[in-house]
C-alpha cells in the first residue's frame, strides 16, 4: 500500500485529550464542535475503509474522508489524494490525487511516495503546468526520506540542471542511492557517469559493472553501451568488472528482501 491510515481515529482522540474548547491541528484552526464533527467523519470513514465493525465499503469512506476535507482535516486531505491516485471507491483521477496530495503535503502532512508524485506530476507537467523548480522541491524531500523513483529522477535533474544548477556529485550519489535498491535507468546512468568520465573519474571497469546489471534487465541502451566498452577493455580489466557485476547483483538482491520484508 502507498498509503496507511490506521493511526487516524487514535491521533484523533488524542487531540482531544490534549486540548480543550479552542482546538489546533497542523495549518489550521477549528472551533470545538467543528473538531468534534470531523473526528466523528473521520471515525466513521475510517470504518467503512477497513470494513471495522462494518461492510468494507471503499465509496462510502472516501465520501466521508472529502467532508472532513473539506472542513480543513490535513489527515483526510492526504487520504483522499491517496485514494483518488489509486482508484479506491471511485475511478482514478490524477488531477484530484495531485490537488489533495499537494494540499497535505504543503501542510507538512506526507509520505516518500506521494512527494514522489507530486514531484513527477510537476516535472512531466501532468494535470499541472511543467514546473522544474518545483518538482525538485518535492523530489528533494522524498529522496532524503529514501523514496527511489525521487532519488532517480532527482539525479537525472541534477545532471542536466534542470530546476537549477548542475550538480554531477549529488547526482552520481542519488543515481547509486537509487540503483542500489533496483532501478534500472539509475543503474544505466551511473554506468555512463562512469563511462564517459561526466563528473567523476573515468572508470570503465565500473562503467561496465553499472552497464551489465541493467543490461540484464532488459535495458537496451545498456547491452549497446556494455558492448561498446569491450573495444577499450583488456581481460583482467572485463574479469575484475564483471566480477564487480555480480557483487552489485547481489547486494541490490539482499537490499530488496529486506525492503520486501519491511513492507509485509
Amino acid at each position: 500500500m502507498y498509503f496507511t491510515f490506521e493511526s487516524r481515529p487514535i491521533a484523533g482522540l488524542l487531540c482531544i485529550l490534549l486540548i480543550s474548547f479552542s482546538l489546533f491541528c497542523p495549518g489550521h484552526t477549528f472551533a470545538q464542535s467543528e473538531f468534534v464533527n470531523i473526528q466523528r467523519l473521520m471515525i466513521e470513514a475510517y470504518e467503512n475503509y477497513t470494513g471495522t465493525g462494518k461492510v468494507l465499503d471503499y465509496g462510502k469512506a472516501l465520501k466521508l474522508y472529502k467532508k472532513a476535507a473539506e472542513l480543513g482535516d490535513v489527515e483526510a486531505q492526504f487520504i483522499v489524494g491517496g485514494m483518488y491516485f489509486r482508484g479506491l471507491g471511485t475511478e482514478v483521477n490524477i488531477r484530484e490525487a495531485f490537488d489533495y496530495l499537494l494540499k497535505a503535503a504543503k501542510r507538512g502532512k506526507y509520505s516518500p511516495k506521494s512527494l514522489a508524485i507530486i514531484g513527477s506530476m510537476y516535472v512531466r507537467g501532468t494535470v499541472i503546468p511543467q514546473n522544474y523548480v518545483e518538482s525538485r522541491r518535492w523530489y528533494s524531500i522524498a529522496a532524503e526520506m529514501g523514496n527511489m523513483q525521487a532519488q532517480s529522477e532527482l539525479a537525472y535533474m541534477l545532471y542536466h540542471g534542470l530546476g537549477g544548477d548542475r550538480d554531477f556529485k549529488l547526482a552520481e550519489k542519488l543515481f547509486h542511492l537509487a540503483a542500489m535498491q533496483g532501478d534500472i535507468q539509475a543503474q544505466y546512468n551511473i554506468g555512463l557517469m562512469y563511462a564517459t568520465g561526466t563528473g567523476v573519474d573515468v572508470d570503465l571497469i565500473k562503467g561496465y559493472a553499472w552497464y551489465s546489471l541493467a543490461a540484464s534487465q532488459g535495458n537496451t541502451s545498456a547491452v549497446i553501451a556494455r558492448n561498446d566498452l569491450l573495444i577499450d577493455m583488456n581481460w583482467d580489466e572485463l574479469n575484475v568488472a564483471q566480477a564487480l557485476s555480480v557483487q552489485l547483483y547481489s547486494k541490490i538482491e539482499k537490499n530488496k528482501m529486506v525492503v520486501d520484508e519491511l513492507v509485509e
